[in-house]
């Protein structure tokens, strides 16, 4: 397969969420689930994510976040308001200095922001989605991100009460419902093994996991390590942290072909966990 046909536009849906993007390890990275109104990365900012509000940036490196000023300033162009990328704090001081640039550069004032997220902080984006950031484990301060639906429902001791005693309960003050958090998609970013002792729980259990593996070859173990990246065997040995419905690998390596990605993939994974992982790759 071809360089241009690897970096080809890909779109899916798992577990009832459609997922939209391009993945290809160190060239670039995006994805936008359109259902929910954000983007997980913005790469070179393909037209399709200019038109969406929320982009949660993993980490500063190009491939994923080049396309940063230029969502600012076609955003300006197309007169939509606002917008907002949340990313480490550690990388906002010089994304803001890089936009200060471009601003002096087009002599315009980009409406556009980026915002620090403090891992492990969460942000509510309507009343029934909000999205959770943690520490990954990258070569440059890197967060990964759970996305959950919001519900509210019964108190567990409530159950199976007729409902004039919940209307007497709430009459005199009780709260009679909690707030519940369903996990629906996680995104890894870049990472290396880390990130699965520092991965809250509900990152294993959301519906869809987009998680980083750049390799599956025996001779890219040291490699993997070296840069931070996860190689399909430290996936394969924690097989039994995963419930989620759908695992997609994502960032895979050009070096190795599709066709060997996936039979590596069938072989190295166990065949329970196997038969819910998907390759992000073209057909």
């Amino acid at each position: 397969m071809s360089p241009e046909a690897r970096e080809r536009r890909i779109e899916a849906t798992w577990a009832g969420l459609p997922v939209r993007g391009v993945s290809v390890a160190g060239r670039e990275t995006w994805f936008h689930l359109p259902t929910l109104h954000l983007a997980f990365d913005l790469g070179r900012a393909p037209t399709e994510l200019v038109s969406v509000p929320n982009i949660f940036l993993s980490h500063a490196h190009l491939d994923h976040g080049a396309g940063l000023a230029y969502w600012c300033s076609q955003r300006r162009f197309l007169r939509l308001a606002g917008g907002v990328v949340r990313t480490h704090p550690a990388g906002v001081p010089a994304w803001m200095n890089l936009l200060a640039l471009h601003e002096a550069l087009e002599a315009v004032r980009y409406d556009a922001r980026v915002e620090a997220m403090e891992p492990g902080t969460r942000v509510n984006l309507r009343r029934d989605l909000e999205v959770e950031a943690f520490e990954a484990d990258h070569r440059v301060p890197a967060l990964a991100f759970v996305a959950s639906e919001i519900r509210n429902r019964l108190r567990p001791d409530l159950a199976g009460h007729p409902p004039e005693d919940i209307r007497d309960a709430a009459a005199r003050g009780e709260a009679v419902s909690g707030r519940v958090a369903i996990p629906l998609v996680a995104y890894s970013g870049d990472t290396g093994a880390g990130i699965f002792a520092r991965a809250p729980r509900s990152f294993f259990a959301a519906k869809v996991l987009l998680l980083e593996c750049s390799f599956v070859e025996e001779r890219d173990r040291e490699r993997s390590k070296a840069w931070k990246h996860l190689h399909v065997d430290e996936i394969a040995e924690r097989a039994d942290l995963f419930e989620n419905e759908v695992v997609v690998l994502t960032h895979l390596t050009q070096r190795t072909s599709p066709g060997d990605i996936r039979k590596a993939i069938a072989r190295r994974l166990p065949p329970r966990l196997a038969a819910r992982t998907v390759p992000f790759l073209p057909e």
